[in-house]
């Protein structure tokens, strides 16, 4: 059960939770190599002995030449798979060897968090089907016995440190991977886009999401997308107002709400996020311990604000929220920080997403690639979908697509020959996986 810190006093600004950006973080931050290691090793509850590809390439040696009449052909065993990429290849668990040994703090353990927060207690409990030759077959029988699993490899309490601050996506997103595993190859192919992709709906629905504490559980925000093929306008008023623009006027609350949110809960607690930490303090008459800590922390940042006058604790902790967010106001002494802060979100999060189209500004938009992706996750299980059901699955994931664009989304999916049209209707249009 939730509770108060014991003692909330002035404190650094600081976030370790939730959220993957620190406020030192530049431009290419994140290693994807290495994260996807690690969402391997946490999505199947397994894990590898880090730092040793060369052992495991040993054992594979050992297990060929013990069934090679010429012992010499491991050398070309070796070139084909050990000398670039292709190990990676066979199967996803190989990706393991991809994982490195990371610090609590830096950036790709952070984005990792990230992951696990969506994936919360799930995880694969299957190996993936594959279909291989001889060679891979072998070396994936050694790597059956090289890897651990379960408890042994030590990654199931690192699920359990945040519960999820957006439910909607973590479902979805265990539903998509579940979708993505059951095809190794197409795994292989889009993990990294999948969690690119992830990342920047997150980071999204996240900041729709933060200044909406008091409403409860977060629900998908509506955010505009536009193909990257198509042209902008001032008058596409969805794209305009519920896009790019409502994303950028949100960043600046990311890092001041989530670390005040933090320096309320216990270092060692498992963290609750804010609406969760609004519902749990409700009539818990801790209204004065509040708004001790309100004015305390104004004084501590020598504040103008005026802290409202509070008739409960809800109020009590929109004053807070407040004052952390405008100790980066512009003026006072801390609002570079939170530019370079907000800088940092959308290159390094949203980045793919985002382009400058002249006149319209700044606008979400998806690419070919991107929007097969989505579509094959969205229809998932199914072998096909109608076109508005498979709009409503977009938007269940928190993306949008006006009229404009929803025709030229069809126009695409004729071109790639994933469209059957039973008439003229929009009902009637139904749209198939390419997978």
């Amino acid at each position: 059960m939730f509770r108060l810190k014991a003692e909330l006093k002035p404190q650094n600004n600081k976030l370790t939770s939730f959220f993957p950006i620190n406020t030192k973080d530049r431009k290419g931050i994140f290693d994807w190599d290495v994260v996807l290691g690690h969402f391997v090793k946490f999505a199947y509850r397994k894990s590898v002995p880090l730092n040793q590809v060369d052992e495991f390439k040993g054992k594979c040696k050992s297990a060929f030449e013990s069934k090679l009449d010429e012992k010499e052909f491991w050398h070309h065993i070796e070139s084909m798979y050990f000398n670039g990429d292709e190990l990676y290849k066979i199967s996803p668990e190989l990706l393991l060897f991809k994982a490195q040994e990371l610090k609590g703090s830096s950036a790709n353990k952070r984005l990792g968090d990230l992951f696990l927060n969506l994936l919360q207690d799930f995880h694969l409990t299957n190996s993936p089907e594959l279909s291989l030759n001889f060679l891979e077959n072998e070396i994936v029988q050694v790597f059956t016995n090289f890897v651990q699993s379960g408890q042994s490899a030590g990654t199931i309490t690192e699920a359990a440190k945040e519960s999820p601050y957006l439910p909607f996506l973590s479902a979805n997103f265990t539903q998509d991977l579940e979708f993505l595993a059951s095809r190794p190859n197409y795994f292989l192919d889009t993990v990294t886009d999948f969690l690119k992709l992830y990342a920047f709906l997150y980071t999204a629905q996240l900041t729709l999401n933060i200044d909406e504490w008091k409403g409860g559980e977060p629900s998908p925000k509506p955010c505009f997308f536009i193909l990257d093929t198509e042209k902008a306008s001032d008058e596409r008023t969805f794209v305009k107002s519920f896009g790019y623009r409502q994303l950028a006027n949100n960043f600046s609350k990311v890092f001041p709400y989530l670390a005040m949110n933090e320096s309320l809960q216990d270092a060692g607690s498992r963290k609750e996020p804010i609406w969760k930490v609004a519902q749990c303090i409700k009539d818990t008459g801790s209204t004065p311990l509040l708004s001790d800590y309100a004015q305390e922390f104004k004084n501590d940042r020598q504040l103008k604000t005026n802290i409202e006058e509070c008739s409960d604790e809800l109020d009590a902790l929109s004053n807070l929220l407040r004052l952390s967010h405008d100790q980066f106001k512009r003026g006072e002494s801390r609002h570079e920080i939170n530019i370079h802060y907000c800088r940092a979100i959308e290159s390094e999060l949203c980045g793919h997403f985002i382009q400058n189209r002249g006149r319209a500004g700044r606008v979400l938009v998806f690419n070919q690639d991107y929007i097969l992706l989505l579509t094959n996750l969205a229809i998932g299980k199914d072998e096909r979908l109608r076109l508005h059901e498979l709009i409503t699955r977009f938007e269940a994931r928190g993306v949008n697509f006006d009229k404009q664009t929803q025709k030229l989304l069809v126009n695409f999916y004729e071109r790639i020959g994933n469209v059957e049209r039973m008439s003229d209707s929009g009902d009637a249009v139904y749209v198939r996986k390419t997978v």
